[in-house]
């Protein structure tokens, strides 16, 4: 009896700490998915070189993504940050074009379009999840975050398993076994789904750019980058990443505006029904219904953030409650009602 109420006690607290301090939870959960993409690469160099010990494929992997990085910024970094600011100003003048359309057919919308505008909008994270919150949300500034975020997950790939041995430890000795072997298969589920997602964004991202480029649009490169990263958000990202490129092709001839959008509209198509079921499904089959609304609660719960982490929580999430409440507690097979 005694156990059972210190057992409640303890998860009621979790879930009071959870909801204090969700904004922290989150970046934490960022840096497991930036460990989850390091310890793919540092597993398939492994495996590439079977006599390589993990120190020196962590040590390699580290080198090869920094110089990635670097390439990267060099190649066509500058051309997409100057593309960025020319591209907003665009975007504005566009979408003051069809501000000014739609309340001539009385429909009152605000002419201008102004980022800073949405980011006074958001509420500091102080008035939600309290002085902790602040700290990360505004103290250390988003690039700070990001700093945080991937060393913490540099660390976190080092030696996966003494962090997940050392969750382990805090459960009963009986259980920890279990556990430990729960918390695996989460991790590797995790890990798969991010590398396949990770796949899509390239193919959606490149094939957008090629379109636009070859259409002769201006600022293709970064309209294809937006579209890319924009895919990690399953139903939302593609129709958020239409909005720029649908106000890109105000000003252009109908021809090319159609080719363009109907390009994209086949290029989404073709990554629902083709790619995603050969790359993800096999790993994740998460419902279409349940990970909108899973969306939509974080989104409300934690605004931009919530969103873009929220479907590989909900993979993870939906890992620990097939294995530990299906199988432990119902007794039933998980694989039964994937």
């Amino acid at each position: 009896m005694a156990r059972a109420i210190f057992l409640a006690f303890i998860g009621l607290l979790a879930l009071v700490l959870a909801a204090l301090y969700a904004h922290i939870i989150m970046l934490v959960f960022a840096a497991v998915l930036v460990a989850a993409v390091l310890d793919a690469l540092i597993r398939l160099l492994m495996r590439l070189v079977p006599i390589l010990p993990r120190a020196v494929a962590v040590i390699l992997t580290l080198i090869f993504v920094v110089v990635l990085v670097i390439v990267a910024a060099i190649g066509g970094g500058v051309t997409i940050v100057t593309q960025f600011d020319a591209l907003s100003r665009a975007l504005a003048e566009a979408w003051d074009m069809v501000a000014s359309q739609l309340n001539d057919w009385g429909l009152p919308v605000a002419r201008t379009f102004d980022v800073t505008d949405i980011v006074e909008a958001i509420p500091e994270p102080q008035t939600i999840f309290g002085g902790a919150g602040a700290v990360l949300g505004t103290g250390f500034g988003l690039l700070s975050n990001m700093v945080i975020v991937f060393l913490t997950g540099i660390f976190l790939a080092i030696d996966p398993k003494r962090y997940r041995d050392g969750l382990a430890i805090l459960l009963p000795i009986e259980a920890r076994p279990r556990a430990r072997e729960v918390l695996a298969k989460a991790g590797t589920t995790l890990q798969h789904w991010l590398v396949g997602q990770l796949a899509l964004m390239a193919i959606v991202g490149g094939l957008t750019t090629v379109l636009l480029l070859v259409m002769g649009v201006s600022y293709g490169l970064t309209l294809g980058l937006i579209a890319g990263l924009l895919n990690f958000i399953p139903f939302v990202g593609p129709i958020l990443a239409f909005v720029p490129i649908g106000l890109s092709m105000i000003g252009q001839d109908w021809t090319t505006a159609l080719i363009v959008l109907g390009g994209y509209t086949l290029i989404q198509q073709f990554d629902a029904n083709v790619t995603t079921p050969l790359i993800q499904d096999r790993v994740v089959n998460l419902a279409p219904a349940l990970t909108i609304i899973f969306l939509l609660f974080m989104g409300v719960a934690l605004g931009p953030l919530g969103v873009a982490l929220g479907t590989p929580l909900l993979a993870a999430l939906r890992v620990l409650v097939l294995e530990l409440y299906v199988r432990d507690v119902l007794g039933d097979t998980p694989e039964k009602v994937d």
